[in-house]
């Protein structure tokens, strides 16, 4: 048999079936690339994402432990004010207990504490203590004791005075048992 048509080149994939397969491939390759992408992109995401949480710890640290320091500050200020504030009171009553004392009456020792004051010294007579120095004190001090000896190589009176106040805290107890009781 012979045929007067010359034969024609047919191709194992006609020309669609090429078109659909590159189309195909590129679609699966861009794909594949847009993946890679997104999986690089997310991982490098993930690391600054843990770069982030340890800076955002470190701040935290740094962040608590100025709180910490300034917390302390603070606490230093109000001891600082306090004792400013306790050594200007304590001033003032230095110098109001020198004024109290009377030029009869020489003072060889002052020990004054929170709620006490003990004073030694000499006075000319018993009475120029009782009747100079002994009334303020008494009206200061809730329980005030005095002890004379006479010195005679000095032709004075050694006196040792124990004055002692009671604490607010048990001034308010005491009265608010007193009135229970009533």
């Amino acid at each position: 048999m012979y045929s007067y048509k010359r034969p024609r080149h047919k191709p194992l994939f006609d020309r669609m079936t090429k078109l659909w397969f590159i189309f195909s491939s590129l679609m699966f390759l861009a794909v594949l690339g847009y993946g890679i992408y997104l999986y690089h992109k997310s991982s490098r995401f993930e690391e600054q994402m843990q770069k982030a949480l340890h800076q955002k710890q470190t701040l935290q640290k740094e962040v608590d432990q100025l709180r910490t320091t300034s917390n302390q500050l603070h606490y230093s200020l109000r001891v600082t004010k306090e004792i400013e504030r306790s050594n200007r009171l304590l001033n003032n009553s230095i110098q109001n207990l020198f004024h109290l004392i009377p030029d009869q009456i020489i003072l060889t020792k002052v020990e004054m504490q929170q709620d006490s004051l003990r004073l030694e010294g000499l006075s000319l007579t018993k009475d120029a203590y009782r009747l100079l120095l002994e009334p303020a004190l008494k009206s200061i001090f809730d329980k005030s004791e005095v002890k004379f000896h006479f010195e005679p190589t000095i032709g004075r009176y050694k006196f040792v005075s124990h004055n002692q106040s009671i604490p607010l805290v048990k001034r308010e107890s005491s009265q608010a048992s007193s009135e229970v009781a009533q």
